[in-house]
């Protein structure tokens, strides 16, 4: 037996075998009848769908030929404490604590028969734990007996097996969608038994926890490194998790002065659908605004059955003319104004011809532009290997973006490397696919930082929908992308729940959904119910935001008075929640636990919130410490059955107080099941939140 305060390995000579343990608890275990480790060759089948790049045709991984590494032998060098497992001649995992993590570092030996492309490894699980994480889940948050892909990917407008509308749409241009099909994929998961284990690859792989027995990992790749910690409580268990990935920077003040208005129409003082129209009948209504989101900023193109904003990153002279001197004038009112970008250019733009002579954008297998598809256009992509692409398009973002006043900016798409692509630096576009999402944030955030504008109150807050590991690093916000207006379980109003509550898992706590969805579909177009539905989640949540969707919304905030009565006080009420929110994000920037939070994190020994079913369990929250939000998700419903964990809780509606356990609640529109814990410091405030 090997061994120091934290790390036991204990050797089996009958089976030839060990035990791995860790702060205690039992990591790896190895015999040569079930080795813990698999070496392998595989074959990826990862096709785009040939009418929208975004979604996928197939994605299949066939492992061609597997190699269990039966014999191991246990090395341990003395000199720094750490240790070596050789497996054969083929794999060696070499095992250090580094700030008291376990590391796990895997390579391949010079003797190794093959260059193997496929590693597998068996983590020892408890039959009874749940898990969590694996990246921004839509359908499911507890994973157990669940086997997750990891690929960046439009996650799809239906996600339900059995549906004729599904297979339609998957056979039209592969938009159906999977449970597990998300922008934000990370190998990263955090068990209800107070671990994690973070992988540090961006290859395609798999987290497979379908075995009572074992959780398994497995890569296209030999990982980089496999990280794990143990502790004794589910917040320091968050808290270790993210100082080692990263937190996304403090975020300034401005934020949570009201709502962010989403609206479009340009600066035409004359034309009641302009933005100044829309900004003047919401204050007349005296809803409280922070921000003016106008995606349109660039423009906006027309194409067959599709209407996009203008990839050229600049203001629209047409639609916003003389922009900056409106947004000095917003700022005068403190109301700051927003725009859009993301990671492509339209060939009818001015950028296109330079990019391309150039070479700044992504090139095909012939070494031509890739003309990505996307329905009824096409459009090229920046090639984010090349660094002169970084140079010029950062001062895109500083003269065009920065420079005329902009305080942010939605951080669109960067899900799109085809996997025949023909990158500058040589990279496998494979790998790079996942990774791109990352390098998307990090070439906007260095843009804000060399601008001086990452920090304080004037900072600038974008926001991404997709990303991985490191992309806490560098955007400040996520959004939980492009849900379908309805109250669809898997792609709806309820799935953003599920995203918020889950990307707390993997290191993300500043996120935000779109109010009541952004995808417009024949069969899903808004209705005042779903819009209020959606208001009253919202005003629960870090930021609240509108989207006005190119003008194709169906119904919004100004559709009926009573709508616009209904947004007015919700926006009152998020406003009335900023000291509340400071706290909760000083939080996480202290120790890493998210402002939407699931509610295990604090009732540890309620094991009711780990349950698959009911489904329901998994549609509530805490908001901070001392909210618990049960937002209503079903169309028609005025009731609400829920959970409240064993505390003193009191509904913000009625006063009315309870102990815990399964309550049902009346839940009309306007008094949506919100409730605060009785001994909060914040309890004042809460009591008066009814009346703002």
């Amino acid at each position: 037996m090997t061994s120091n305060k934290l790390l036991i390995i204990k050797q089996h000579e009958h089976k030839k075998g060990f035990d791995l343990r860790f702060k205690g608890r039992l990591i790896l275990q190895h015999n040569m009848d079930d080795p813990c480790a698999i070496l392998g060759l595989h074959e990826p089948n990862i096709q785009m769908h040939p009418r929208y790049v975004g979604f996928y045709k197939k994605i299949k991984n066939r492992v061609t030929q597997a190699y269990s590494l039966n014999q191991v032998v246990i090395e341990e060098i003395t000199q720094n404490k750490s240790y070596k497992l050789k497996f054969g001649e083929e794999l060696e995992i070499a095992i250090n604590i580094v700030d008291k993590r376990l590391i796990l570092e895997p390579k391949l030996l010079s003797g190794s028969r093959e260059q193997w492309t496929h590693f597998s490894l068996k983590l020892i699980a408890n039959a009874e734990e749940a898990i969590y994480g694996g990246g921004e889940q839509f359908s499911y948050l507890n994973l157990r007996g669940r086997n997750l892909r990891l690929w960046v990917q439009e996650p799809g407008f239906i996600k339900t097996k059995k549906s004729v509308l599904k297979y339609i749409i998957d056979f039209l241009i592969g938009a159906g969608g999977e449970w597990w099909t998300t922008y934000f994929p990370q190998a990263t998961f955090v068990s209800s038994d107070n671990y994690y284990v973070h992988v540090e690859s961006y290859a395609y792989g798999e987290l497979d926890f379908r075995s009572k027995r074992y959780h398994q990992i497995r890569f296209n790749e030999i990982p980089a490194r496999i990280i794990l910690d143990v502790q004794d409580s589910a917040i320091k268990t968050l808290k270790s998790l993210t100082e080692y990935l990263g937190r996304q920077r403090p975020l300034p003040d401005w934020i949570l002065d009201g709502l962010w208005l989403g609206i479009i129409g340009g600066l035409n003082e004359s034309d009641p659908d302009s933005i100044q129209a829309k900004l003047a009948k919401a204050k007349a209504a005296n809803v409280k605004v922070a921000a003016i989101w106008a995606e349109d900023w660039s423009g906006i193109r027309k194409f067959k059955a599709q209407t996009r904003l203008f990839w050229n990153w600049k203001y629209s002279q047409e639609l916003y003319t003389d922009l900056p001197a409106y947004i000095e004038k917003l700022h005068a009112e403190g109301i700051r104004f927003l725009g859009y970008s993301n990671c492509f250019l339209m060939k009818d733009g001015e950028y296109y011809k330079e990019a391309e002579e150039n070479g700044y954008l992504v090139k095909n297998h012939q070494g031509d532009t890739y003309d990505l598809r996307m329905y009824s256009f096409s459009a090229p992509m920046l090639d984010l290997t090349n660094p002169k692409t970084w140079e010029w398009f950062k001062g895109m973002i500083k003269e065009h973006m920065i420079g005329i006043g902009l305080d942010g900016w939605m951080c669109d798409f960067a899900e799109y490397i085809p996997t025949d692509a023909k990158l500058h630096d040589g990279s496998d576009p494979y790998k790079h696919h996942n990774e791109y999402p990352v390098l998307w944030a990090k070439i906007n955030a260095e843009a804000v930082k060399e601008m001086g504008r990452d920090t304080g109150e004037d900072a600038i807050v974008f926001f991404s929908r997709s990303g991985n590991y490191n992309s806490t690093n560098y955007s400040p916000l996520t959004w939980a992308g492009d849900q379908s207006m309805s109250f669809a379980l898997d792609m709806g109003l309820a799935s953003t729940i599920t995203s918020a509550v889950s990307w707390g898992f993997v290191g993300v706590g500043f996120t935000h959904a779109d109010i009541a969805g952004e995808l417009l579909l024949p069969w899903a177009k808004r209705t005042k119910e779903l819009f209020m539905r959606a208001t009253e989640l919202s005003a629960f949540t870090l930021i609240m935001r509108t989207h006005e969707s190119k003008g194709l919304s169906g119904w919004s905030w100004y559709s009926d008075q009573d709508t616009l009565d209904h947004f007015a006080k919700f926006s009152r009420v998020h406003a009335h929640l900023k000291p509340y929110l400071k706290n909760a994000i000083q939080e996480y920037s202290e120790i890493g636990t998210p402002v939407v939070r699931h509610p295990y994190l604090h009732y540890e020994k309620d094991l009711t919130f780990h349950k698959q079913k009911p489904r329901i369990i998994q549609y509530e929250f805490l908001l901070g410490r001392d909210l618990l939000v049960a937002p209503v998700y079903k169309k028609g419903a005025e009731k609400r059955k829920l959970y409240l964990p064993n505390d003193d809780w009191i509904h913000i509606w009625t006063g009315k107080e309870y102990q815990g356990g399964w309550i049902t609640v009346d839940a009309p529109l306007w008094e949506p099941p919100v409730f605060f814990r009785k001994s909060s410091n914040y309890k004042d405030l809460f009591e008066t939140l009814k009346d703002a």
